[in-house]
């Protein structure tokens, strides 16, 4: 059973962790900042964009059924 949850929903604090240090790591390798900040600093670009809600990406949790968890607000 599969179940599609779209946003908002709760990411775990692991989820977040992993979020988060995969978008500073684009962003220090060289990809668009998808907001406007003043901050120069990868990680702290990533936190906003993730509070923003404006970084696109897909999770999935696996516990008795998968749950997808979605975010396509921007496309």
């Amino acid at each position: 059973m599969i179940i599609i949850k779209k946003f908002p929903f709760e990411y775990t604090r692991f989820e977040r962790a992993r979020i988060i240090g995969a978008r500073a790591l684009q962003i220090a390798m060289g990809a668009p900042i998808l907001i406007e900040t003043s901050k120069n600093e990868p990680l702290e670009i990533a936190i906003e964009e993730f509070e923003k809600g404006v970084i696109p990406i897909t999770v999935r949790r696996k516990r008795d059924s998968f749950v997808w968890l979605e975010k396509y607000d921007m496309f």
